[in-house]
């Protein structure tokens, strides 16, 4: 004979609206993050920083490995991390490329804009990366191939991915140089790396108007002197570039602090400056 055991009249009323009334989890969703030019140097770091903070990576590039060691670090970066390899912001298609990929249909709460160039190409990288970008020396090919990577790199991916940005409360970064600068500039010269940095910055000002009514906050962001690939590793290095961890580590705090008060803005990390204070720059 099977026995069945039943809770006292009152406590099994306390227990059905206990389960009938539970709410639903409010925990909030993590965000999902997209970094453009993944591979190496601040992309990388990004994407290992955030990953390591538990965020939804998806890193775009044009392929795994560095462009300039060859290494493939960001395939054994850890956590919830996702690769779109060819995507190269310098290509009308990549557009089509993130529209096959995992990415497609996924909200965006954070966009960065960071694949770059010193020059657009690999032909001249190190310490010889910018002295050939003179007056005399500067090519208009040179020219060219910096602003289809510096400048109409991000508009293509923003293009791209815009309908999938989180409005309101989306946020979208690009990482802009010093060298943008013009009330800053009074060494001259860099000629490709200068300009399209410049008029990527005037992208930045104007997506800072245009998106005000989706509520989605926007930024350029020089991260400072980085001892990374991009000038060359061991040259930077010597000449005092700053660890790429630390400016990545101020970079997320920027970003994390960003709002639309301060949408359409020209900022400095603080992390590799010497009062260690972020500051708005002059455009």
């Amino acid at each position: 004979v099977q026995s069945v055991f039943k809770l006292p009249p009152f406590e099994e009323t306390v227990l059905r609206a206990l389960t009938a009334s539970a709410p639903p989890s409010t925990a909030p969703a993590m965000p999902t993050y997209v970094i453009t030019g993944a591979s190496s140097g601040i992309g990388l770091e990004l994407v290992k920083q955030l990953a390591a903070r538990g965020e939804k990576v998806f890193a775009t590039c044009r392929k795994p490995e560095s462009s300039a060691s060859g290494v493939n670090a960001l395939g054994s970066v850890e956590g919830d991390v996702t690769i779109i390899s060819g995507v190269d912001v310098a290509d009308d298609g990549m557009g089509a490329v993130l529209a096959a990929s995992p990415l497609a249909g996924v909200t965006v709460d954070v966009l960065v804009h960071n694949a770059g160039s010193g020059n657009g190409t690999r032909s001249v990288s190190g310490e010889e990366l910018f002295p050939d970008q003179g007056f005399e020396s500067i090519s208009m090919d040179s020219m060219r191939a910096a602003y289809e990577v510096n400048t109409l790199g991000p508009m293509r991916v923003q293009q791209a991915l815009h309908a999938q940005m989180r409005s309101p409360g989306g946020k979208v970064i690009v990482i802009s140089t010093g060298y943008a600068s013009i009330g800053d500039n009074g060494s001259g010269g860099t000629y490709a790396y200068r300009t399209s940095k410049c008029a990527v910055n005037m992208i930045v000002k104007s997506w800072g108007v245009d998106f005000k009514e989706k509520e989605i906050a926007v930024r350029a962001i020089a991260p400072g002197f980085v001892a990374t690939e991009f000038g060359g590793l061991e040259q930077m290095i010597a000449w005092g570039g700053k660890p790429v961890d630390v400016c990545v580590t101020g970079l997320i705090g920027m970003l994390d602090s960003m709002s639309m008060a301060d949408t359409g803005t020209f900022w400095n990390v603080g992390a590799t400056s010497k009062d260690g204070v972020d500051k708005q720059m002059d455009w």
